[in-house]
This record gives C-alpha cells, sequence and structure tokens, in this order.
C-alpha cells in the first residue's frame, strides 16, 4: 500500500511539474506573450540609453562571480533548486485551475 502512495505521488509531482512548464511555455511564447513584452521594454531601454547597459552587464557578472566563489570556498549547499520545484508545481495547480475554470 506504501508503494502504491509513492506511485500515486510521483505521478502527481511529474503532473504538476509538466502542468507549470507547459503553462508558463505557453504564456511564454504565444503572441503578445511574456517573452516580447520584456524584450519589447528591454529593447526600448536600450535603445534610449545603450551606454548604461555596458557597465550594467558587467557589474552584475562580476559581483554573481563573486557570490557563487564565496558560496563554493564555503561549501554551502542551495535551497533553491528545491524552491523552484514547489514554485513550478505551484504553477502548474494554477494552470490547471485556470485551465478548469476558463478553457484554454
Amino acid at each position: 500500500m506504501k508503494q502504491v502512495f509513492e506511485y500515486i505521488q510521483s505521478f502527481v509531482t511529474i503532473g504538476l511539474l509538466l502542468a507549470g512548464l507547459g503553462g508558463v511555455a505557453w504564456h511564454l511564447f504565444k503572441e503578445d506573450g511574456w517573452l516580447g513584452k520584456i524584450l519589447g521594454k528591454i529593447w526600448a531601454v536600450q535603445m534610449q540609453n545603450p551606454l548604461i547597459a555596458i557597465p550594467l552587464t558587467l557589474a552584475v557578472l562580476f559581483i554573481g562571480k563573486l557570490w557563487y566563489d564565496h558560496n563554493r570556498a564555503k561549501g554551502y549547499t542551495s535551497k533553491l533548486p528545491d524552491v523552484l520545484i514547489y514554485v513550478i508545481m505551484a504553477a502548474g495547480v494554477y494552470f490547471i485551475y485556470e485551465f478548469i475554470a476558463q478553457g484554454l
């Protein structure tokens, strides 16, 4: 009986992950989706102030490398992958609800 419960839990987890990834991909890549809006805003800012992007990008890369090296040297393990899985599963619940409530 315990094995059946574990199988059901695995299928629900995989189903929610697939629904979350599918819903995010749908909203990201559809016409006038999230990606188009984000890239449009980035493009508009870049065209207004193109020189600000170079030092900003370099600063982000430098700070990211320092943070990564510090965490690696201290041996910290990250909980981010677990949190990301739960966020995608929550998105799956939301997109399944939206699909049932409103249809595609």
